[in-house]
């Protein structure tokens, strides 16, 4: 997958550690006016992947121009505090900027596992007005011959509020590390209620993914 490259300060002349991410999730991060968690997307209006990099206290950024594409606009920006990219990498994560435009960021990455994506967003939370999940790959390479895209896009609010909530609550992981009548009470409402929402949201998204197979 294509993205923008993200550098967070100097090298590192320790060992080098490496594994393997089966997940890849894409973040819709989103920002009030002064968007003070990340100064990208402040006045930057970039629909294709983002270079950037956080050197010291200081994030540079290179992307396209929305005026004109063949040009590239360049800025660097001073950096208090934490921010959406610092954040990511402390959880052992890469940040790919797909887009900024509108005080939001696309950002993409491969936490190691789903308790990583859930401290994650938890705690970009504290530097956005909102998180929430775009898309999500789960390459099972023992099981799967291919990966899938699970894109709650085509969901309403309440749909895509509800399965968000179920993937970070971990009720689709195996073993599930809550149950639906849990679920159920921690979000405040019935089973009966949660029921309904996660059927009607998990038959939009097979039908996503049978109609990308066409």
């Amino acid at each position: 997958m294509s993205g923008g490259r993200t550098s967070t300060g100097g090298c590192n002349d320790g060992a080098v550690s490496e594994s393997r991410r089966a997940l890849t999730v894409e973040l819709a991060v989103e920002f009030n006016a002064d968007a003070r968690g990340c100064p990208i997307a402040v006045g930057c209006d970039a629909s294709a992947p983002v270079d950037h990099h956080v050197i010291d206290d200081t994030c540079y950024v290179s992307c396209a121009s929305s005026e004109d594409g063949t040009a590239v606009r360049h800025r660097q920006t001073h950096v208090d505090g934490e921010c959406v990219c610092r954040i990511v990498a402390s959880h052992g994560c890469c940040p790919s900027l797909q887009a900024a435009a509108d005080g939001g960021l696309i950002v993409r990455t491969n936490p190691a596992d789903r308790a990583t994506l859930r401290a994650m967003i938890e705690e970009l939370r504290g530097v956005a007005d909102a998180v929430r999940i775009r898309s999500l790959v789960v390459d099972d390479g023992e099981t799967a011959t291919r990966s899938e895209l699970v894109s709650l896009q085509t969901l309403t609010e309440i749909e895509r509020e509800t399965v968000e909530r179920a993937i970070l609550e971990g009720y689709y992981d195996r073993p599930r590390t809550v149950s639906f009548d849990d679920l159920a009470t921690d979000m405040g409402i019935t089973s009966s209620a949660l029921s309904k929402r996660l059927a009607s949201a998990e038959a939009k998204i097979m039908r996503s993914l049978f109609e990308d197979r066409d």
